[in-house]
């Protein structure tokens, strides 16, 4: 069985601890420890990892080398800072590439 790990900033990690994964608290802006962390919990058998945007924007290359591998998956969460929009365009893409189809952004204030 896979482990799933939740990266970010104390406020963004703590609630995923009640859902039994495994949160990493770290500075948003160590890059290179970022990096290391996701390759150590790469060979460690993490399967899914959540990673706050804030802490992507500055490892986008590592998220895309593993975007290549069947595991882990690396899936972008909003922190408590709020969102920069990334986690939202890259599941549009996930989809996009999974189903074959562009899936339009919808505008709530049409309803």
């Amino acid at each position: 069985m896979y482990k799933m790990a939740v990266i970010g900033d104390k406020d963004s990690v703590l609630v995923f601890k009640a859902f039994g994964a495994d949160i990493f608290e770290v500075d948003e802006t160590d890059r290179e420890e970022n990096r290391k962390l996701i390759r150590t919990l790469s060979r460690q058998g993490y399967g899914l990892i959540l990673l706050t945007e804030q802490i992507a924007i500055h490892i986008e290359d590592v998220i895309e080398h593993y975007r290549k591998q069947a595991s882990p998956v690396i899936l972008l969460i909003p922190s408590g800072e709020g969102s920069e929009g990334m986690a939202a365009g890259r599941m549009a893409k996930n989809i996009e590439r999974a189903v074959g189809i562009d899936i339009p952004e919808r505008n709530d204030q049409d309803d």
